[in-house]
Parts: structure tokens; C-alpha cells; sequence
């Protein structure tokens, strides 16, 4: 229950009290009727009761009071409760959708008003709020003087939103604040969860498991039923997930169970992917198969353990075509750090899936394009030099499998004697005391091994924090079989063994401040303005085959000697044996070779023909560009760069008839 404002003002009265206050002083303090005080004590014990706190006192003669411990327990219980009345208008839209959803009592205008404190010309314009949120969802907000308002529509749309809205909802408010929540029974469901989580070995988000413990609390009564296909029941009815929820939620019906499934795939923090039969995870597994070749075609890159890339991808779809399948909407957090953190690899991704997003059985939005971009992200690392021993680092990480795969491959990338043993939960840190070096974590700890906490996305601070942390370490190198101490090695010559103790605790403390003695650099890569010369660039206007193009194309560069012979005609081969792949949006095209077949230098040509050189009776384009990079990274930037001219938005016309120096123009005010 909700307490009035009058109630409210009784209790902040009552808490400010050093001895007992008489009926007639409340009277006095709070301008109300004597009938009034005995109604608002009468009341406040009723919420008092809700959170298993003792009475109002009254001692008779004296008056009412409250002790010390009841004191400290409500002033916990108030600050809860008034976070209620302190939400925004946009989290009051976010609490009244989950309400509305399945309201288990009626709903009018009264209680809203009394839910939150706000006056009526203030609740209707929330319900407007709420009326235009949920219609993107096929939903639609009704009223009838009988029962008041509700949220109506198909459950795979009234779930999405309750499970969106309601995670939201959880990083503002504690679910015993919520009035349409059972705390004893959200608990119950939570703890259920938590039991599976410790028995498949912590593999789930802690956030997501309370989240998905509120939806069952607010749902189980309702009788809905969920239409999953032969092959979706016996995907589902392989994984453990299943099994554990069949002995866990006997109370639920099977429906229940089968989405509550689902929902715990989604929630691990790490998992091992198995290929399946069947023609769904074929599909999947050729799409994931399908985007590291053409990853590999157009970047040039060429990715060590591919499998592992190709498993962690097609594991990523299946869940992502569940949640597509069941409507419930996924929003990367991470998406707009992944823009700016990996901005190159993030537009080249992009242009990829978009040229094959008709196979993909899902929608293709951002965040999916941010997702499939952190496991690129992640998988690219350098390979481990044979001069150095490794260091043992565990990565602890609850936002799920991208982030924490994505964290894991950067701090790998960082220097090539780090070694990963694992990603984590926090709750499972200390099977791994004694077993690593030191922890990389996205979350504050309480563990006595070392430990840093660092963003999900590395930025430059972190490195150099991540740097320090190993330069520590002792025993870090080998070389010759020598063994070249770390710092700590060095101190323990000069420190007594009682301070080293200390001494670490200290440092690795100064770590934890923000502090560093290791800085790292970022390398900045060429633009496409900084490398394409005038002397790159051919205009012409004949009907030309696109292998005449290549070679066309290619002159520039076999003048300069950035290309060999061999290598114009590796790119040829590759058209020929692959198809047009090379072929962008807007009538662009990026021919290239792998470095190894005669590329020695970065170098970049473009050809403008104003005829279209044709592919197939279908593909044209005016603009060809050959890249040369004889490095799998430097070229990444101008990869993007080049991307650029397939948007839409760009109007490439105009260059068809425009001579060297407006060409040129052009490309700087593009790139500056």
C-alpha cells in the first residue's frame, strides 16, 4: 500500500521525535482532527505491517512513539518508498505500462494519482505518453468505467514491452517498491533462479534473472499460450536450461516453462555452443560461415581460429532469432560505445550484413549490427610471441556473452604474453583464487585477489591501467630461459617480506584510483583523403569488361609498385571464383587481394568511368577503387572511408563529369 500525504507527514513527525509526542501536539503539529490521528496511526501500521515492522507505540499518558531499531529499519523502507514519488515523467510512463500489462486489480485515474502523487492533468498526460509507446507494438491503451484501463493486444507484444519496460523500471526502483510486485513471491521465483544459475555453474546475468522473476510474478496467473514450432520445441528440449526449469517451476504450465527458457539462453554470461542438426541451425551456421568469408574477402584480414568466430556468431543468431520470434525486443546498451570505440569496424560490419541482410531470419537493426560487431571486435588478436610467459588474467563481466567475449579479445590484443583463463561471473571468482595473476572487472569486487575494474569497451585509460597491472607482475618474461622479474620481484630485494604484502595491496589500490605508470598509445590510422592522389585517379568513357577495369584500375599502383602483376590478377580470380562480392551500394566497387599475393605497400587507385562497367546484366557500377595493404590492419579506416560513398545520401553523379581538381576537392571535404 501507498501512504497518503497526511500519513506520510504522521510518520516523518514521529520520526523526528526524541520521547514520545501526545495526541493532542499531533493535532497541533499537523492541523488535523483527533478522528484523523486515530484513521492515519490505523493506516501506518498497515504499512508498517507490509514490511514486517512492529506498530506505532502508545504509551498511555504519554503519547505515541517509535524506537530506535523501528526508526532505522523505516528509514531504509522510506527511502525506497519515496523513490516511488520521485520518478521522472518518462520512468512514471515505464511503470504504468508494466501496471497496466496485467493488472491485477482494477485501475482508474484515483489510483494513479494516489501511485504517485501527481495531479490529474499530469496522470492523462502520461497515459498519452503510454498510448503513443505501446502502439509501436500493436498494443492499444482501453478504458471502461467497469474495470478502468488496460493494455490490450497479443502476448508475444505485452511481453516484449512488459520485459523492456520492466528491466528499466529495476535500475530506478527495488522490487519491493513496485505495488503491482509480490516481493515475497518475486523473491521465491528469484531464488528458484539463482538455484538453476548454481547448478549450471553461474552462467547467468543477476540482473536479468531478477528481471525475468518479476515478469513470472506479474504473468504465471494468466493463461497464455505460446505456438512454438516442432523444431523450436526440440531445440529447446535439448538444453539444459529446460531440464532444470521442468525441476525448478513444476508449478508453471509448459508454456510458461518454454518461455522462461528462452529468457534464461539470453541471460549467460558465457556459454559453449554445440552445432545442431536441422535445417534452422544450418541456416544459421552457413550465415555465420557466410559473414567471416566475406569479412575476410573485403577487409583483407585474414582470421586466425575461425571457428571459434563462426561458432560464438551462429550461437548469437540463434538466441537473436528467438527473441525475434518471441518479439522480445533486444537493445544493445553498449551501441553507441561500440559506434565510437570501433567506428571503422562497426560501419564495415554494417555494409556487410546489409548486403546479405536477406539472409538473415531476423530483423537487422543497430544494436544487432553492434553485437555481431563486438564479436568481430573481439576475435581479432595478436598472435602469442614464444618469448613470453603468460599472464593469467580472469575476466568478470555480467552483461552477457558479447560483452564479456569483446572485453576478453581486447585485453588479449593488448600485449602478447596475456592470457585469458576465463570470463565470469562475480559469484563464481573464487574457484580461480591462486589460479590467475589478476582480475579485469566491468563491476566493483570483494575478492583478495588484484583486481581493476575497467568500461566494457576498453579506453585508453584502462589500457594503461591494464599495462601497469602486468608490469607488476612477477616472473612476467622469459627469455633464453632467464627468467626477467617483473617490479615486484625488484621491490622484494629492498622491502621486508611483512611490508611486500602491504606494499602490493597499496599499488594495486592506486591502480583501482585511476592511477597508471604504464601509458599506452593509440595508433592512428590513414584516411582515404590522405592517400588517394591525383596521380591514382583515372577518368575515362568506354565500354569496358570489368576485368579490363581491374587491370585499368590497377595501373597507378603497378607504376608506383605498391602491387605486383600477381597480384591484379589474384583479384580477378577471386570475381571470378566468388562472384561480384566486390560490388558496394551506389554503384561502387573495392577490388583487393590478400598481402601475401602482392601488395607491398598501402596504397589506394580509383577508376571513374562514366559507361557502366557491368558484372552480370543486373550490377553496374561508374566508380571501381583498388586497395593494396600489405598489413591486415592498417587499411581498415580507409575501408571505411570508402563506405562512406555508398550512403545513400551521397550524390556521386555530379563526379562522373567533373574534372581532377573538383575530384579532389570532393575527397577532401569528405575526410577533413
Amino acid at each position: 500500500m501507498k501512504l497518503e500525504k497526511s500519513q506520510k507527514d504522521l510518520l516523518y513527525l514521529l520520526l523526528k521525535q526524541e520521547e514520545e509526542i501526545s495526541l493532542t501536539k499531533i493535532q497541533s503539529e499537523l492541523h488535523i482532527s483527533r478522528r484523523t490521528v486515530y484513521y492515519n496511526v490505523n493506516k501506518l501500521n498497515e504499512f508498517l505491517f507490509g514490511f514486517g515492522i512492529d506498530p506505532v507505540n502508545n504509551r498511555r499518558g504519554e503519547g505515541y512513539y517509535l524506537t530506535e531499531e523501528q526508526k532505522k529499519v523505516i528509514r531504509e523502507v522510506i527511502e525506497i518508498e519515496q523513490s516511488v514519488y520521485n520518478l521522472t515523467p518518462d520512468e512514471r510512463v515505464q511503470y504504468l505500462v508494466c501496471w497496466l500489462m496485467y493488472p491485477k486489480e482494477k485501475v482508474f485515474i484515483e489510483d494513479i494519482i494516489a501511485a504517485f502523487d501527481i495531479s490529474r492533468n499530469s496522470v492523462f498526460n502520461d497515459l498519452k505518453v503510454v498510448k503513443s509507446a505501446i502502439e509501436k507494438y500493436d498494443l492499444s491503451l482501453e478504458f471502461d468505467l467497469k474495470n478502468g484501463y488496460s493494455i490490450a493486444g497479443q502476448v508475444f507484444g505485452k511481453r516484449a514491452l512488459l520485459l523492456y519496460y520492466l528491466k528499466m523500471l529495476l535500475k530506478k526502483l527495488s522490487y519491493k517498491s513496485i505495488d503491482f510486485l509480490n516481493a515475497i513471491e518475486v523473491e521465491d521465483f528469484y531464488a528458484r533462479l539463482q538455484r538453476i544459475s548454481v547448478n549450471m555453474r553461474n552462467e547467468y546475468d543477476d540482473f536479468n534473472l531478477l528481471a525475468i522473476a518479476c515478469v513470472l510474478n506479474i504473468v504465471h496467473f494468466v493463461d497464455e499460450r505460446f505456438d512454438f514450432s516442432i523444431l523450436e520445441l526440440r531445440d529447446l528440449e535439448k538444453t539444459d536450461e529446460l531440464r532444470m526449469i521442468d525441476q525448478y517451476f513444476e508449478d508453471l504450465n509448459v508454456h510458461e516453462r518454454l518461455y522462461l527458457t528462452i529468457h534464461l539462453l539470453g541471460s549467460k554470461a558465457s556459454s559453449v555452443i554445440h552445432i545442431e542438426s536441422g535445417q534452422k541451425d544450418i541456416q544459421l551456421f552457413e550465415l555465420a560461415q557466410h559473414l567471416v568469408e566475406l569479412f575476410e574477402r573485403q577487409t583483407l584480414v585474414e582470421l586466425s581460429e575461425k571457428n571459434e568466430l563462426v561458432n560464438s556468431l551462429y550461437m548469437h543468431f540463434k538466441l537473436s532469432m528467438y527473441y525475434y520470434q518471441l518479439s522480445i525486443q533486444i537493445s544493445n546498451i553498449l551501441l553507441e560505445a561500440v559506434k565510437v570505440n570501433y567506428e571503422s569496424l562497426y560501419q564495415l560490419i554494417k555494409s556487410i550484413c546489409e548486403s546479405i541482410q536477406d539472409e538473415f531470419p531476423f530483423i537487422l537493426t543497430d544494436s544487432e549490427v553492434s553485437y555481431i560487431t563486438m564479436h568481430f571486435g573481439g576475435h581479432q588478436r595478436k598472435m602469442r610471441s614464444k618469448y613470453y610467459a603468460p599472464i593469467r588474467v580472469l575476466i568478470v563481466c555480467p552483461s552477457g556473452i558479447s560483452t564479456s567475449t569483446l572485453l576478453r579479445k581486447e585485453v588479449e590484443d593488448l600485449y602478447a604474453n596475456v592470457s585469458v583463463v576465463a570470463a565470469t561471473t562475480a559469484n563464481n571468482i573464487y574457484q580461480y583464487d591462486g589460479k590467475v595473476d589478476f582480475i579485469v572487472s566491468t563491476i566493483d569486487l570483494d575478492t583478495n585477489i588484484p583486481w581493476i575494474k575497467v568500461n566494457a569497451i576498453l579506453e585508453k585509460e584502462d589500457k594503461s591501467k591494464i599495462a601497469s597491472m602486468i608490469s607488476m607482475n612477477v616472473e612476467t618474461y622469459q627469455l633464453n630461459g632467464e627468467n626477467l622479474n617483473g617490479l615486484f620481484s625488484v621491490l622484494r630485494k629492498y622491502v621486508d617480506e611483512e611490508q611486500m604484502e602491504n606494499l602490493r595491496r597499496d599499488i594495486y589500490e592506486y591502480f583501482r584510483n585511476g592511477h597508471f605508470v604504464v601509458e599506452t598509445k593509440e595508433n592512428n590510422q590513414l584516411r582515404l583523403g590522405d592517400i588517394l592522389t591525383e596521380e591514382n585517379i583515372v577518368q575515362i568513357n568506354k565500354n569496358i569488361t570489368w576485368q579490363e577495369a581491374i587491370n585499368i584500375a590497377s595501373e597507378p599502383l603497378l607504376i608506383t609498385k605498391s602491387i605486383t602483376p600477381e597480384y591484379v590478377q589474384a583479384m580477378i580470380d577471386l570475381v571470378e571464383e566468388h562472384g561480384a562480392y566486390i560490388v558496394l551500394k551506389n554503384k561502387i566497387a573495392i577490388a583487393h587481394a590478400k598481402p601475401e599475393e602482392g601488395a607491398n605497400r598501402l596504397n589506394v587507385s580509383l577508376l571513374i568511368n562514366r559507361k557502366k562497367i557491368c558484372f552480370d546484366e543486373n550490377i553496374g557500377i561508374h566508380y571501381l577503387f583498388i586497395l593494396s595493404s600489405p598489413n591486415p590492419r592498417s587499411h581498415l579506416q580507409i575501408l571505411k572511408d570508402i563506405s562512406y560513398w555508398t550512403n545513400e545520401e551521397v550524390n556521386l553523379k555530379i563526379l562522373l563529369n567533373s574534372n581532377i581538381d573538383e575530384l579532389m576537392n570532393f575527397i577532401k571535404k569528405m575526410y577533413q
